[in-house]
């Protein structure tokens, strides 16, 4: 059904920390992100990517609500994402639905039944 798990998403309490830990000391390669309305940073490793991003504080700032930024979570890419969606709902399992033009995806998020938060995207054109 997916092709694969694209990214890990970690939230990090200290962003330049967390990119000194990853970049300087494990040497992941940083690679370029688009311009989102969230701090973060993306590395490549292998076929699988690691994005930081800043935790979401309880007053709010850091994150995008219903969405995975400042979150940790991870990502399948591809597959039928309206036969994900009516499966998940038919479920009683809560789904965002939405379309992130900066990075041309339309991203699905919900939570598994230990309250992970999972994403699942595909390209617009597909």
């Amino acid at each position: 059904m997916f092709e694969g798990i694209h990214h890990i998403s970690i939230a990090m309490d200290d962003l330049e920390e967390g990119r000194d830990f990853y970049a300087g000391l494990l040497e992941l390669v940083e690679i370029d992100r688009p311009p989102l309305p969230n701090p973060g940073y993306w590395f490549q490793v292998g076929a699988v990517q690691l994005h930081l991003t800043e935790k979401s504080s309880s007053n709010g700032t850091g994150g995008i609500p219903g969405t995975g930024a400042g979150k940790t979570h991870f990502a399948f890419m591809g597959g039928d994402l309206e036969d994900v969606k009516r499966r998940l709902e038919t479920a009683g399992i809560s789904v965002k639905d939405g379309v992130n033009s900066a990075i041309g995806m339309r991203q699905l998020f919900f939570n598994d039944p230990s309250d992970n938060l999972v994403e699942v995207f595909a390209p617009l054109n597909s």
